[in-house]
C-alpha cells in the first residue's frame, strides 16, 4: 500500500489540499509527488499507521524513521506498530495543539538501545479508512542530560549542605573551646586571687588572653571563608590579593598575579564579586590540593563588559575524560554552576603533565549575560 492513499474527488478532507482550482495550485499527481519529496527528505521521522481494529499497522516510514529505529523498510511495512517496542500506554502525554496530540514515547531501537521520542500525532480519514501520521523527534540525549543535571543538582545541594555543616562545626568547636578554656581559666584565677597568688593569677590572665585571641582568629577565618567582610570595604582587588598571599604562604606555590579592574566597590556589583571570589577560592584550593605545582599564574581583567578570571597552574594536570566521571570533579561542577547562575561561563583545560587552566567569564552588565 502506498504511503498516502490517492485521494478521492469526493473526499472533502483532501480535496482542498491536492485538488485543482486555484491558480498555481498543484494538481493531484503533482501534489502527491511534492508530498512524497517532503516525506522522503524530512529530517524528522514520519510513520504512517493504518488505524484498524487491534494494534495500528505501519503502512509507510520515511528514511529518517528507518534510521532512527534501525530497521529496513521491509522489516517495518505491514507490521504492527508494537514492533518498535513501544505502545502509547508507555508514553507521557504532553498537550493538544489543535487537531494534533503531542506526547513522549519510550521505546527501543532494533539493536536494543533505549530511545525516547517526542511525537506529534494526527489522524486523517481517507474514505472509510483512518490513518495516523506520527512525526517523531529523537529527544533521548536531551532527556539523558536532563536526568544527569537532576542528579548533579542533588549532589551539589548535598555538597553545599556539607559545607554549611563544616562551617557550623568549625564555629561550634571554636566557641566551645573558648567557653571551656575561659571558664576554667577564670575559676583558677578567682581561686588564686582569693589565696593571694597574684603572680600566678596574672600569668593565667595572659594565657587566657592568648586563648581568646587564638579562638577569635579561628572564628574570623571560618567566617571569612564563607563571606569576606573586607570585600565591601577594601574592594575585590584587595581581597583577592589577600587570598593569593595566604595561598602562597600556605601552599609554597609561587604566584604571578595580574589584577586589572575598573572602579570597584559598587553595591550593585557586590553579588558578582562574591561569585568571582568563590570561583578564585575554589580554583586555588584545587591547585593546592591536586596540582603539585611549583608555579601558578592568576589574572583578572575587565574588558567589553566582561570580567575574566584565569587561574593556570603548571602542575601534573589530569585526564579530563576520566575526571568528569568521578565524584572528585564535583568542585569543578559547582564552579560551573555558580558561573552559569551569574550569567557567565566556565571552561577548564587540562592534560596529564601539562597543568590545568581554569577560565571564568562573568558579565558586568545584564545584557551580556548568557541565556
Amino acid at each position: 500500500m502506498k504511503a498516502f492513499p490517492k485521494p478521492r474527488a469526493s473526499d472533502a478532507n483532501t480535496a482542498s489540499a491536492v485538488g485543482p482550482g486555484a491558480a498555481g495550485r498543484p494538481g493531484p499527481r503533482e501534489g502527491e509527488g511534492l508530498y512524497r519529496v517532503i516525506f522522503e527528505h524530512a529530517r524528522d521521522s514520519i510513520l504512517v499507521l493504518e488505524l484498524a481494529a487491534g494494534a495500528p499497522v505501519i503502512r509507510d516510514a520515511n528514511p529518517a524513521a528507518l534510521m532512527l529505529h534501525g530497521y529496513s523498510r521491509g522489516e517495518l511495512i505491514g507490521k504492527p506498530v508494537t514492533v518498535l517496542g513501544a505502545s502509547l500506554s508507555r508514553g507521557r502525554f504532553g498537550r493538544q495543539n489543535g487537531d494534533s496530540s503531542i506526547f513522549e514515547v519510550r521505546q527501543k531501537r532494533r539493536d536494543g538501545a533505549p530511545l525516547i521520542t517526542e511525537v506529534t500525532a494526527r489522524n486523517i480519514k481517507v474514505g472509510k479508512l483512518t490513518y495516523g501520521i506520527l512525526i517523531e523527534r529523537d529527544v533521548t540525549r536531551r532527556r539523558r542530560l536532563e536526568e544527569e543535571d537532576r542528579r548533579l543538582s542533588g549532589r551539589i545541594m548535598l555538597a553545599r549542605e556539607d559545607e554549611k555543616k563544616r562551617l557550623a562545626a568549625s564555629l561550634h568547636d571554636a566557641v566551645g573551646a573558648m567557653q571551656v578554656g575561659m571558664s576554667s581559666g577564670l575559676l583558677l584565677i578567682e581561686e588564686e586571687l582569693r589565696t593571694g597568688q597574684k603572680r600566678r593569677a596574672f600569668a593565667r590572665l595572659e594565657q587566657s588572653r592568648k586563648l581568646l585571641k587564638k579562638v577569635t582568629s579561628a572564628v574570623k577565618n571560618a567566617c571569612v571563608e564563607s563571606w569576606p567582610p573586607a570585600l565591601a570595604v577594601s574592594g575585590l582587588d584587595a581581597v583577592l590579593r589577600e587570598l593569593l598571599n595566604a595561598f602562597a604562604r600556605r601552599s609554597k606555590i609561587r604566584v604571578k598575579a595580574a589584577i586589572r579592574l575598573p572602579r570597584a566597590g559598587r553595591a550593585s556589583e557586590s553579588p558578582l564579586f562574591i561569585v568571582l571570589y568563590r570561583l578564585a577560592q575554589e580554583a586555588l584550593r584545587n591547585a593546592e590540593k591536586h596540582s603539585g605545582a611549583k608555579k601558578l599564574e592568576f589574572s583578572l581583567s575587565a574588558e567589553n563588559g566582561w570580567l575574566t578570571l584565569i587561574v593556570r597552574d603548571y602542575g601534573r594536570g589530569f585526564d579530563m575524560a576520566r575526571v568528569k566521571t568521578r565524584k572528585s570533579s564535583l568542585g569543578l561542577k559547582i564552579m560551573a554552576e555558580e558561573a552559569a547562575a551569574a550569567g557567565g561561563y566556565l571552561s577548564i583545560h587540562s592534560r596529564p603533565g601539562e597543568g590545568t587552566l581554569i577560565k571564568a567569564q562573568l558579565p558586568l552588565r545584564p545584557e551580556h549575560a548568557s541565556l
